[in-house]
């Protein structure tokens, strides 16, 4: 798709200097920025809890019920679903 982008003229002098010494075109040093940032940001969410929350020395960590954990997982998908509509 073509588009139009806004890009401060420092960073486009850099990104077109870049691509010419790699040997490629500037809109595929673009693009391959966007998919590595896209992806960045797939992996981490701020909001992502890891199972224990507490630390333990037991040989037998707490653990979250497989139910419980999907329904964690099923009220997040909604609440990101909801601020998205906002």
């Amino acid at each position: 798709m073509k588009t139009t982008l806004e890009i401060p003229d420092d960073l486009f002098r850099e990104a077109k200097v870049k691509a010419a010494l790699e040997g490629r075109k500037l809109k595929d040093l673009v693009a391959e920025g966007l998919r590595l940032r896209i992806a960045q940001s797939a992996r981490v969410n701020p909001r992502t809890v890891q199972f224990p929350l507490l630390k333990s020395k037991s040989k037998h960590p707490l653990k979250i019920p497989d139910d419980i954990a999907s329904r964690l997982e099923l009220a997040d998908d909604l609440a990101r679903y909801e601020a998205s509509l906002r």
